[in-house]
């Protein structure tokens, strides 16, 4: 049985969501894709999904699998695309990791950019702050914020921004302003935490002198956007990534504290695991991203 079309059954049957959709998708009946993927796995010795009457899930090493299915079909279509159909650019799906506020402000409003500059090229993008580590498995690229790269691969700067304080003029008339980074612990705090990284330090840098503290915090969140929000709301004073409520700032819905003591530059990196490095679609996709796209949050595409 041929099998790079099992190889496209598995995958028609992730991205539709089934074996009846799969076999639409692709013009086979639903037991010619049983029967694919049941000799599919029958070849690897494991079993790659779970079935029911009602619904399937992934196994662990389906979730291995499906990524290395999706890169050599991607891989194929790139080869027919250059010698037997003319250059049409890069062709593929690309699976890009980004913390959450970051991939919606930034990534998600450059979508429709990246589409009309490649067209044959899909994103799958993930948002979510679960933690500020690189973690290859099961993405092209990953976007960190203040993390040097783990594992081998190619490390590619976006840009840098920095941590800054902000609260609302309706907390500030309440509370007051804080003079210096020993004041917050009188103020009500909004704190960042994950499941994997728990409340930490805030840093503040001046003329060299650094500083740190763990503030009380009256609220936590997990996402940077959610952080934004609650500042504005006037539930306290927040430490952020200042490309994160420059519109905020703009508009005067958030205000800037201890603004001299935000010396302190972060780098914000893309990284490509090795082994995704030489794919076509990944470089344009990282090339657009490197060149299209103002990391500091001062201007739009």
């Amino acid at each position: 049985m041929d099998r790079l079309t099992s190889l496209e059954v598995l995958v028609a049957i992730v991205d539709h969501g089934g074996f009846g959709r799969a076999a639409e998708r692709l013009g086979l009946s639903p037991t010619m894709v049983s029967t694919h993927l049941a000799r599919l796995e029958d070849r690897l010795g494991a079993r790659l999904i779970h079935r029911s009457t009602r619904r399937f899930a992934l196994t662990a090493q389906g979730h291995i699998f499906v990524d290395e299915a999706r890169r050599i079909l991607d891989s194929i279509r790139e080869a027919e695309n250059m010698v037997g159909r003319g250059d049409l650019g890069p062709v593929g799906r690309v699976a890009i990791d980004a913390p959450g506020a970051i991939g919606l402000r930034f990534v998600v409003s450059a979508i429709p950019h990246l589409r009309l500059a490649h067209p044959h090229v899909a994103i799958d993008l993930s948002v979510g702050d679960r933690n500020m580590l690189f973690r290859p498995e099961g993405f092209d690229m990953l976007i960190r914020v203040g993390q040097p790269p783990e594992g081998k691969g190619e490390a590619i700067p976006l840009g840098r921004t920095r941590f800054v304080q902000v609260a609302s003029p309706a907390y500030l008339a309440r509370r007051g302003v804080p003079e210096t980074p020993d004041d917050l612990h009188d103020h009500d705090c909004i704190l960042y935490t994950t499941v994997e990284r728990p409340i930490g330090q805030w840093r503040f840098t001046r003329n060299g002198e650094k500083r740190s503290l763990r503030p009380t915090g009256v609220a936590s969140f997990n996402h940077g956007d959610a952080i934004t929000r609650a500042a504005v709301a006037g539930v306290g004073i927040a430490q952020t990534l200042e490309m994160l409520v420059l519109p905020e700032l703009a508009a005067g819905t958030l205000v800037p504290l201890l603004t001299s003591w935000n010396q302190e530059w972060v780098d914000i990196q893309l990284f490509i695991p090795q082994d995704r490095v030489k794919r076509a679609p990944v470089r344009a996709v990282a090339d657009f991203l490197r060149d299209r796209i103002d990391w500091s949050g001062q201007d739009t595409l």
